[in-house]
């Protein structure tokens, strides 16, 4: 099973959640973190490690009315209360692990009703065993100059 996360930075502060797969196979991300708005490498590396730890559940798939809200937790962990509003100048990071290392990939946002789409040229690999380096990558890619 492909352990991974996603990192977003919205309304200023970060957060960092597991990605989970439904029984169709389907990603969720969910459980969302919120680190503030300046949290540092240690901080990252330690709610990465823990968010990949749990992203290798399998739940039953959604039933329609239950898709609605399952991004509520991220609006209340940036303060926000809309998705337009979380998309609002917001920077995501997708977050797997594969053959032992970590693959970030940035998303470029295209706005509220299109999500965010990858950016695989800009994809970079770390050693799974160092989480300290793919934090620091993380900052690097949500910072706010990167936006």
């Amino acid at each position: 099973m492909v352990k991974s996360a996603v990192a977003y930075r919205a309304n200023g502060k970060v957060v960092i959640a597991p990605v989970i797969r439904t029984t169709s196979g389907i990603g969720l991300e969910v459980d969302p973190k919120s680190l503030g708005a300046a949290p540092d490498q240690e901080s990252i590396a330690g709610t990465l490690a823990e968010a990949l730890a749990r992203s290798d559940r399998v739940v039953p798939q959604p039933s329609r009315d239950e898709w609605k809200g399952l991004f509520q937790p991220f609006l209340t962990a940036t303060g926000v209360r809309s998705h337009k509003a979380f998309m609002d100048g917001a920077q995501r990071v997708s977050i797997r692990v594969l053959d032992h290392q970590l693959k970030l990939t940035p998303g470029r946002n295209l706005g509220s009703k299109e999500g965010f789409e990858p950016i695989p040229d800009q994809a970079q690999l770390h050693s799974a065993d160092d989480l300290h380096s793919a934090a620091a990558a993380l900052l690097r890619m949500l910072s706010p100059s990167a936006a």
